[in-house]
């Protein structure tokens, strides 16, 4: 239990305390600073809403960045250590608090938010063609989910 103390918690009772809390609460997301988005944010928000992207249709705002729905997406070569997937259908993430949830992808190959975008080109969505000061947008308004 993380190194509480006994006397708040470290005995049988107290632990039972701190799950049914748990229980009864869930998990509590991180907290978030609550400010104006930046310039480069915006950028990437307006970027990351567009229907040429298609960011939006499936990470849907509305439903906390998800349609909680299984697409079949493109393969991507297989990984040293992983079995190769015959089926390649995943439901679609939540995108909130992503930038913290590295490694990306099911198999954990893209390490920061910058490669997952690099690496993804149009198999989520169409980022292939974006420039670098987009790319860098759209990866610092995730940064803020």
């Amino acid at each position: 239990w993380g190194g509480v103390p006994r006397e708040a918690g470290g005995t049988a009772l107290g632990r039972s305390h701190q799950l049914t809390e748990f229980v009864r609460t869930g998990l509590v997301p991180p907290p978030r600073e609550e400010r104006d988005l930046t310039d480069q944010e915006r950028r990437g928000k307006e970027l990351f809403q567009t229907e040429e992207l298609k960011c939006a249709r499936c990470h849907v705002p509305d439903t906390d960045f998800t349609d909680r729905t299984a697409y079949s997406l493109r393969k991507l070569p297989a990984v040293s250590g992983f079995d190769d997937e015959e089926k390649q259908e995943f439901k679609t993430p939540s995108l909130r608090f992503v930038s913290g949830r590295a490694p990306y992808f099911h198999d954990g190959r893209a390490s920061t938010l910058e490669k997952l975008v690099e690496l993804n080109g149009d198999r989520m969505g169409k980022t292939s063609h974006l420039s670098t000061e987009d790319r860098a947008a759209l990866i610092a308004y995730l940064r803020t989910l």
